[in-house]
């Protein structure tokens, strides 16, 4: 099923780079020259790359330790060859448990004993409600056979490789499920905390049963997946404390509104904030489509931000496609939402990439090899040949690993993912989603990459400078072949792009870049600064900056200017504090200085001023009109009204918080000079009769934003407002 694409996710330098492009173009230039990267013939199947070594452990692979025969395990070496560093299978309640407190760890203990001597970390999947503990009674059904399992049954089971082939399982929902976890009639809590106790010096992460939403495997409510959860998270932590939770692997597409139900009913937990919403990852399962391993993350990384649980890593714990036509097992025919051996190879480096761009933590493929599975998703036949699908497994595990950050690029139906800060640099991954060859010019940060095809083949390519002859104006072209992975319901449908290729930008030598903030006076008198930087690189140059702010010199770091192409800025700030400055600095190719331990750059803001203020004559403004007006004179010379001069005033300078700033002056000559501090608030003149009969308040209004200046305020007349008094009735209660 296809998804409606993002828009594109452009990043600065692309559009700069698109900007100069045009411009050259619409100059009359012509199609600029440079390498042309077009797909290549295959390889003869076969063709492996050597072992991946220096793998940085985000891929892995599901179901690789299966016997061929006992008691080797070959395809737990194969896979780590692949660069696999994650094995994902099942720990089968009834086959370790098959009666009530009666365990049997054995053939597991051999598994475990084989991945972990092997250096491969593992995911185990918690699930299977045995008979005696479900709710349901007797399940009535055995793990099947895969010419038992329904359409589209993905996830194999465990019990071929354990003492019970045909062990009873079921999907009903243990008993005592709503109890304590610790509590005895708690038989999920009972088998969490077993299981991982026993095991919990090596495997240290534990998955909550396999995708709850399908009755297939749950047929709880929401409600209850909710419980099972909870219980397991708890039991874990109590059996494990640095043990991860993941929740249990989602199905999506059987009910894509289940984990939000379940993620609203734990939301609504009093106990779910301090126990992280009781799991630490969510995990989940996408196939076929290379674009839900993007668009489809995405939704549902917003889907969990809405019930608190956002900040949860992501994991793709399943991800694969189906073979048809594969000649070496069964010409079997097209069908929908499977692929030929060629697309599969493509749909692992492009779903590879969509991950890194959507956030993925871990990169699971379902998976090393065929087994048992009705449907062949193997890296690896059951004859123990590879597939084209392993190779693209080694380039992306080489290739795509350790970025700095990732950005991705939609133009039409052209896709870019690119690495930035790779251990290699700048890697770009390019692929075409429609069925018609296309053309894609992407931005060039060296003069030089090296082209990498899915078989792992490498070549150098060499790019035209546009403009100005600077590193950053050059272009490569890489002709980008049609997609054909159609369905067969649907042929204008393509699930897959066509063949992917690599452009790796490096420089030589591989070095971070460095910047530093120009030095600040000791001391700033304004409250507003420039602070300027630069940086340095070896060869690709300086991409952009981030600048840090900390107030005091115990006070946090924080994001002043991130992610900046400019060198100076603004900063203000408040009087008397003292602010420290630092910045790193990312190159072309995506390569950034760690940020410095100290400070590169501090000053303090200290901004002073002189005040003086005098006042000659302070009068009694009865009339309130801000003129001493002459007296009025009634018959008989009697005085009707009169404003008087006050002299027992006492006269006040007060801050923005309301303090005196000099101790007031309550006779003749009304005057005072002192100092002023700006703090971003306005002083005020206070003025009072003795007896509080008159009152004037007088707003200074100036900001005293340079240090040093001198302010006066001279005030010839002043006149006192009268002060209006409120009396209230007094209301009497009768009695």
């Amino acid at each position: 099923m296809r998804d409606a694409v993002d828009n594109a996710m452009w990043c600065t330098m692309t559009r700069v780079s698109v900007f100069l492009l045009t411009l050259c173009l619409a100059l009359g230039l012509g199609l600029i020259l440079v390498s042309v990267l077009a797909a290549e013939a295959d390889p003869a199947d076969g063709i492996l790359l050597p072992p991946v070594e220096r793998a940085d452990g985000r891929a892995g692979t599901c179901y690789s330790f299966y016997y061929d025969p006992p008691p080797d395990r070959p395809f737990i070496q194969m896979a780590l060859n692949a660069g696999s560093r994650w094995d994902r299978f099942d720990f089968v309640w009834p086959n370790i448990e098959p009666s009530n407190d009666v365990w049997n760890f054995g053939a597991y203990d051999a598994l475990v004993d084989d991945l972990d001597a092997a250096g491969m970390n593992m995911i185990g999947i918690l699930l299977w409600t045995p008979d005696w503990a479900a709710t349901g009674g007797k399940t009535g059904r055995s793990l099947p056979s895969f010419d038992q399992r329904p359409s589209g049954w993905y996830a194999p089971v465990f019990s071929q490789a354990v003492d019970s082939p045909n062990a009873p399982a079921g999907s009903f929902p243990p008993q005592g499920l709503y109890l304590d976890w610790y509590e005895p009639g708690n038989h999920w809590g009972d088998y969490v905390y077993h299981v991982v106790s026993h095991y919990k010096d090596r495997v240290k992460h534990w998955e909550m049963w396999n995708e709850p939403e399908w009755s297939y495997f749950w047929t709880g409510t929401s409600a209850d997946y909710a419980q099972l959860l909870k219980v397991g998270y708890q039991a874990t932590k109590a059996a494990c404390t640095d043990c991860t939770v993941l929740f249990g692997g989602l199905h999506y597409w059987m009910n894509p509104g289940f984990y939000r139900s379940v993620l609203n009913t734990i939301d609504g937990d009093p106990a779910a904030p301090q126990n992280d919403h009781f799991f630490d990852v969510m995990s989940v399962h996408f196939y076929s489509s290379v674009s839900n391993a993007h668009d489809k993350i995405n939704e549902i990384r917003d889907g969990m931000s809405a019930y608190n649980a956002g900040d949860h890593p992501i994991w793709l714990t399943e991800t694969g496609v189906p073979i048809w036509g594969d000649p070496q097992v069964a010409l079997q025919p097209k069908y929908d939402y499977a692929a030929t051996q060629e697309e599969a190879a493509a749909y692992v480096i492009q779903s590879y990439a969509n991950a890194w761009a959507s956030g993925v933590e871990r990169y699971l493929f379902f998976r090393t090899h065929d087994a048992d599975m009705g449907e062949y998703f193997g890296l690896i036949r059951n004859d123990r040949s590879f597939r084209p699908a392993y190779v693209a497994y080694q380039v992306a595990a080489t290739y795509l690993v350790s970025p700095t950050f990732v950005t991705r690029e939609l133009s039409g139906s052209l896709r870019s993912v690119t690495l930035w800060g790779t251990p290699r640099g700048k890697v770009s991954v390019l692929w075409n989603e429609s069925p018609v060859t296309d053309v894609y010019m992407l931005p060039a940060a060296t003069p030089v990459a090296t082209f990498v095809d899915r078989w792992g083949v490498t070549r150098t390519v060499t790019a035209t400078n546009v403009l100005t002859g600077t590193v950053g104006d050059i272009v490569y072209t890489a002709t980008l072949p049609g997609a054909t992975a159609n369905l067969v319901s649907d042929s204008n449908q393509y699930i897959i792009g066509g063949d992917p290729g690599l452009v790796i930008e490096t420089e030589i030598p591989s070095q971070p870049p460095t910047s530093t903030v120009h030095p600040l006076p000791e001391v700033t008198p304004s409250s507003t600064l420039t602070v300027t930087w630069e940086g340095r690189d070896n060869q690709a140059g300086v991409w952009m900056y981030d600048v840090q702010v900390r107030d005091g010199f115990r006070g946090e770091w924080v994001d002043w200017r991130p992610s900046t192409m400019v060198t100076a800025s603004q900063f203000t700030g408040q009087y008397g504090h003292t602010y420290y400055f630092r910045s790193r600095a990312t190159d072309r190719v995506g390569n950034r200085s760690p940020w410095p331990e100290e400070p590169q750059a501090h000053t303090m803001l200290n901004i002073t001023g002189t005040l003086h203020v005098s006042v000659g004559t302070m009068f009694a403004d009865e009339n309130r009109n801000g003129v001493w007006d002459d007296p009025i004179i009634g018959p008989g010379s009697v005085i009707v009204f009169e404003e008087i001069t006050l002299t027992k005033v006492s006269l006040r300078l007060l801050d923005g918080g309301g303090y005196d700033v000099v101790t007031p002056v309550v006779t003749r000559p009304w005057a005072f000079t002192t100092t002023i501090i700006y703090t971003g608030r306005p002083y005020a003149l206070w003025a009072s009769s003795a007896d509080d009969a008159y009152r004037r308040i007088v707003p200074i209004t100036d900001t005293w934003v340079r240090s040093g200046e001198v302010y006066t305020r001279v005030y010839e007349v002043l006149g006192l407002r009268p002060v209006a008094r409120l009396y209230l009735p007094l209301l009497l209660r009768r009695e």
